[in-house]
């Protein structure tokens, strides 16, 4: 149960927390917008500001795929248009919009469409409030290996590439590859005489339809548990998302857990803003170009 979001770097020369209760009650009193093909959107009555972070969902209005019965006349006709959130947080102090990075399966929503959205209406507050255009940048970071476990142990995997570096090769005595104590220590002992010099391994088993799992291979295990690695690559299936990509070309994104595309807004918008609060030093890995003075 987690939820990605994409991370931007604001490009501001000054303070922005001074005003930042002037724009959360900006964003909180506005009205829903017209958009194209007369569907609207808004900043939901949830947002929310704690720690110098609003937080709040972009809801967008689309076109049903839900069909109802006349009861007149006994023909289809569609049913109330329902909307579709995007959460969003707008750290004021260290400057970092996020968006959640999410699919849209309605015709009429993009990624593209939502940034936007959520753009224009925030950049209409930095006029009135600060009397400055809101400027973004996309941002990358690095990832932890610790990152790339928990993922590993938490999905079904896929597939697997890791490098391998010229120190820390060696498994340690204490690792736990088979359940059999004879079978575990013959298992070091010739991994550990291994003399190839592999500089990379590259593991698959089958994804969309299969039923391999990267988790069960103890190659994939002893790969893991090298006390000096690299990992360049994860592809795994969570029962939430299906297939997903973890990779280090993948820098853009912040991961929170306990919240899901099924969490009802005001508890999700609640446990981000004090999940950011509390990874404010993982936040400012983030970063597009260095902070103005």
């Amino acid at each position: 149960m987690h939820m990605d979001f994409r991370v931007y770097q604001i490009i501001y020369a000054g303070d922005l927390v001074s005003k930042g209760h002037e724009l959360f009650q900006y964003l909180r009193e506005l009205a829903k917008i017209p958009g194209e093909q007369g569907f609207e959107y808004c900043i939901t009555s949830e947002v929310d500001y704690q720690g110098n972070i609003i937080g709040g969902c972009l809801s967008e209005e689309h076109s049903p795929d839900i069909n109802s019965v006349d009861d007149n006349k006994n023909v289809f006709v569609p049913d109330v248009a329902p909307y579709l959130n995007t959460y969003f947080a707008l750290d004021l102090q260290e400057q970092r919009l996020l968006v959640q990075h999410r699919d849209y399966p309605a015709t009429n929503l993009s990624r593209q469409q939502a940034m936007s959205r959520l753009g224009t209406i925030i950049n209409g507050g930095f006029q009135h409030i600060y009397g400055s255009e809101f400027n973004y940048v996309t941002t990358n970071r690095e990832i932890s290996e610790e990152e790339f476990i928990e993922v590993f142990h938490e999905n079904r995997i896929t597939s697997l590439r890791v490098k391998i570096l010229p120190q820390g090769r060696l498994l340690s005595p204490s690792v736990h590859i088979f359940n059999e104590s004879n079978v575990n220590e013959n298992w070091i002992e010739g991994w550990n005489s291994d003399t190839s010099q592999t500089h990379e391994v590259l593991l698959k088993a089958p994804g969309r339809g299969g039923e391999g799992d990267l988790r069960n291979s103890p190659i994939a295990i002893s790969l893991i548990n090298l006390p000096t690695k690299e990992i360049l690559e994860l592809n795994y299936w969570s029962e939430e998302d299906g297939a997903e990509t973890m990779s280090r070309t993948d820098l853009k994104k912040l991961r929170v857990q306990g919240i899901d595309k099924r969490t009802q807004p005001i508890t999700g918008i609640d446990r981000l803003l004090i999940d950011l609060i509390n990874r404010r030093d993982e936040l400012r890995r983030f970063i597009a170009i260095q902070r103005l003075e």
